[in-house]
């Protein structure tokens, strides 16, 4: 039975609607591991493409999406990992702007994201809409980020 999944990881602001949930006399209501991994690569693609600013918060929540440590992280972006700690406990503080297009130019080359090369377009859109509402996109493909 399709379901509405609210908040992901520190991102309390995305809402996937659609989502399947399986129930379970022993677990209870839940969704499935895989599914959770497609909604993962779904929400990191869509705040990447719609230029969501970021913060701590999605730098935490694309290194979880992708499995890397602090340190690949940083050595990634040509910093060390005492600098991608510091961003990620500053949960709510947005990253400088040059660090914002490094972190988005990099993710969006990870998770196979066409976006325009121009500053301002790595940039991360204040404007943005304070939720993140999406539908479950049942073919996105985890194996599509590798």
């Amino acid at each position: 039975m399709p379901r509405t999944l609210k908040g992901l990881m520190n991102l309390d602001y995305v809402e996937i609607h659609h989502v399947p949930f399986v129930e379970s006399k022993r677990f209870g209501r839940g969704t499935d591991a895989e599914v959770l991994k497609k909604i993962e690569l779904q929400v990191a693609r869509a705040l990447l493409s719609l230029r969501r600013p970021i913060r701590g918060a999605e730098v935490l929540f694309f290194r979880s999406v992708l499995g890397m440590s602090q340190k690949q992280l940083g050595s990634r972006l040509g910093y060390s990992d005492v600098a991608i700690l510091k961003w990620e406990r500053n949960k709510l503080k947005r990253l400088d702007p040059v660090n914002e297009v490094a972190v988005r130019a990099l993710m969006a080359g990870l998770f196979e994201i066409k976006l325009l090369g121009t500053f301002e377009a790595l940039l991360g859109d204040p404007k943005c809409p304070k939720r993140l509402v999406l539908d479950y996109d049942p073919l996105v493909n985890r194996e599509d980020a590798a």
